[in-house]
């Protein structure tokens, strides 16, 4: 019989049966924890991506009522001011009137 570093044909192939027994075991099992593992992280990351498009259409949403809020304000203001000089130039004919009703009669 051939023997080669020591070992007969037999036993060279009952390692190389082993080593492809344990080789092909252990890829089974590495592709079975990948698959599962990245099936979990997958559906997590779905989750994910869901909330936060969510998240951005509530964000867009109280943006844009905030703007409008904002406008609504500036109306508002806006008013407010010319309702501010409506009174200021009621005031000064007020006191115009004051002044002249209580001078005549002083002159009387």
């Amino acid at each position: 019989m051939h023997h080669v570093m020591g070992y007969s044909l037999d036993e060279w192939l009952a390692i190389v049966t082993i080593i492809s027994l344990a080789g092909s075991g252990l890829i089974w099992l590495l592709n079975f924890a990948i698959k599962n593992g990245t099936e979990k992280l997958s559906n997590s990351v779905r989750t994910l991506i869901s909330q936060i498009d969510n998240l951005s259409h509530s964000i867009n949403s109280i943006e844009s009522s905030a703007r409008r809020t904002e406008n609504r304000v500036d109306q508002l203001e806006d008013k407010f001011e010319e309702h501010i000089g409506e009174a200021k130039v009621r005031n000064t004919r007020i006191k115009n009137l004051e002044q002249e009703v209580f001078n005549r009669k002083k002159e009387k």
